[in-house]
């Protein structure tokens, strides 16, 4: 088998389909979340997530050599769109407002929320599952917002010296309680209305602390 392509096992009376690395390891990561959701971290073994991704126990570990390993890079994948950078052109107002619709809008995301509850519930038990949090998310590098603010900072135009705790104080405004009275089924998530004028305020705020003014 060449590392480009492999052929996955198909069903009986269909032909096999030859796909590349990163189509298969997509694949492996979308069954291991059907599976993780479906029963919960603990209760997950790689062999069902094998049978899910309709590949080899082998195939699997050769992608991720534990389960910890693929719960993280479900937790990648759940996180991503927080790393995407706003438009181009945009000033500061309407790219922090657009980061944070984004995020906020996919955190809130009844598919985020199940994986969150995940974490939540069975971290205690299985401590691994706050380390991959971690390197999913804030271990992973800065995200869109913290580079955005850091440009700003770097460029005399914010009186900040910490892109990082800058960038929490902004999701923590929007977000806030919200995150978990959501997750907790006690809250409905925002509707676009809604989410706009909470970002606008929190922006409104925060430029108001943080811009350096001509004069």
């Amino acid at each position: 088998m060449t590392p480009a392509a492999a052929e996955i096992e198909p069903p009986r009376g269909q032909s096999r389909t030859r796909m590349s690395e990163a189509e298969r390891s997509r694949v492996l990561r979308e069954a291991a979340e059907a599976v993780f959701l479906r029963q919960g971290y603990a209760a997950t073994n790689m062999d069902e997530v094998a049978r899910q991704a309709g590949m080899s126990k082998r195939t699997l570990y050769q992608h991720y050599p534990s389960k910890s390993a693929l719960f993280e890079a479900v937790m990648r994948d759940c996180l991503e769109p927080l790393t995407l950078p706003a438009a181009d052109g945009q000033d500061l107002r309407a790219s922090l407002c657009t980061l944070l619709e984004t995020a906020t809008r996919h955190l809130l995301a009844p598919r985020q929320m199940a994986i969150f509850r995940i974490v939540i519930s069975e971290a205690h038990r299985a401590p691994e599952l706050a380390d991959a949090f971690h390197c999913a998310g804030p271990g992973h590098g800065a995200n869109a917002m913290q580079r955005r603010l850091q440009v700003e900072i770097d460029a005399g135009r914010l009186k900040l010296d910490d892109a990082h705790a800058a960038a929490k104080l902004l999701y923590g405004m929007v977000l806030g309680p919200r995150h978990m009275m959501v997750m907790l089924g006690l809250q409905a998530e925002p509707d676009e209305a809604e989410l706009a004028m909470l970002v606008r305020r929190a922006v409104d705020v925060f430029m108001d602390g943080a811009l350096i003014r001509a004069g």
